[in-house]
């Protein structure tokens, strides 16, 4: 079994000013039981339920180092269970320092894949503004036995970046995967949206600024790497979370003939169906934290081949921690799907994935 997209990153690789102290002095005071009883008798469950997530969020992080926080992902799933573990740069965004570096966090990720082998796969982040990406990424996958690359666009970069353009090939060359975050939200670019930062290389339009939080969607939409596939047909790229729960939700409400084209899960599936790209997949990590979406996960696993074939079982720990257990996301799922398709997600297409043939 394979979970194909985790994180073990910790407090110390996160910005020092990602999270404005407001917040930090909010939880501590509005987690009492007391409070959050008399928010939720006024109805106001919304601030309680986002602040007890952003507790879960902190407690994982700050368990130690990356060490513990894997130990801490391990002890949720059976012995052997393999993980992919995707770091993070973010170094880039403009939220201040990060207390250790993020060639610090790859170190010990080294380490870990050294004590544990094929028990963890690591994934070694690309960033575009980072001197000589293409030599990190090397580094760490021939030297370290990396087991692909890490893209999260939201941070302030469009998929066909040129200065990815030597990462792509490098991929598509030696059939690296490369991981990709491809749902609205999260983490995202906080410093000043430039004229620069706002063209669309697709068009060559500067688009309209709007808050940091709403531009982002321009980063990840997933037509943004159209022009990435057709120069690298054979990538190996996994759109990361299928696009959303929003996406699905959007989905499900509208019609045939409603903005379909717009929406990021049925473009996504667009891409898993296309020939000219065999080597495209998509994981459910944290999406299918709503358990009312699992049908129409089942329905396209069972009606559509290339789909069924393309989909990974992933969590996005330790994000899935804020919704409830780990544990429970997993068993859920496997109870839901079957044995026939869960082995289909959680094993079979993560060893395709991962595999360099």
């Amino acid at each position: 079994m394979i979970n194909a997209h985790t994180h073990i990153f910790t407090i110390e690789h996160v910005p020092d000013k990602f999270l404005a102290p407001w917040i930090n002095a909010a939880a501590k005071v509005l987690l009492s039981r007391r409070v959050i009883s008399g928010l939720n008798k006024l109805g106001m469950d919304g601030p309680a339920y986002l602040l007890k997530k952003f507790d879960n969020f902190k407690k994982i992080g700050e368990l130690g180092d990356q060490e513990a926080v894997f130990k801490h992902l391990q002890g949720f799933y059976p012995e052997g269970t393999q993980f992919v573990v995707l770091s993070m740069d973010m170094e880039y965004m403009d939220a201040g320092t990060c207390p250790k570096s993020f060639i610090q966090q790859l170190d010990t990720l080294a380490e870990l894949k050294q004590q544990h082998g094929d028990l963890i796969h690591p994934f070694v982040f690309a960033h575009p503004e980072r001197p000589q990406v293409l030599g990190v990424v090397k580094k760490y996958v021939e030297e370290h036995q990396f087991a692909g690359i890490k893209l999260y666009p939201a941070i302030g970069y469009f998929p066909s970046d040129p200065r990815l353009d030597a990462v792509y090939a490098y991929a598509e060359a030696n059939q690296i995967p490369i991981m990709a975050h491809c749902a609205g939200g999260g983490v995202y670019y906080q410093g000043k949206l430039t004229e620069e930062r706002r063209r669309d290389p697709l068009t060559g339009e500067v688009l309209k600024k709007t808050k940091n939080s709403e531009f982002t969607d321009y980063y990840t939409d997933p037509r943004q790497y159209a022009p990435v596939l057709e120069k690298y047909p054979n990538l190996k790229l996994c759109f990361a979370h299928y696009g959303g729960s929003n996406a699905w939700n959007e989905f499900l409400a509208q019609s045939w003939h409603d903005k379909l084209k717009e929406n990021w899960f049925f473009l996504i599936n667009q891409y898993l169906k296309d020939e000219r790209y065999p080597n495209i997949y998509t994981d459910v990590s944290y999406t299918l934290a709503e358990p009312d979406l699992y049908p129409i996960l089942k329905a396209y696993l069972e009606d559509v081949p290339a789909i069924r074939e393309r989909v990974l079982f992933g969590t996005d720990y330790y994000m899935t921690e804020q919704e409830g257990s780990e544990r429970r996301f997993g068993l859920n799922l496997r109870g839901f799907l079957g044995p026939e398709l869960w082995s289909q997600i959680a094993e079979t297409n993560p060893a395709r994935y991962l595999s360099r043939e």
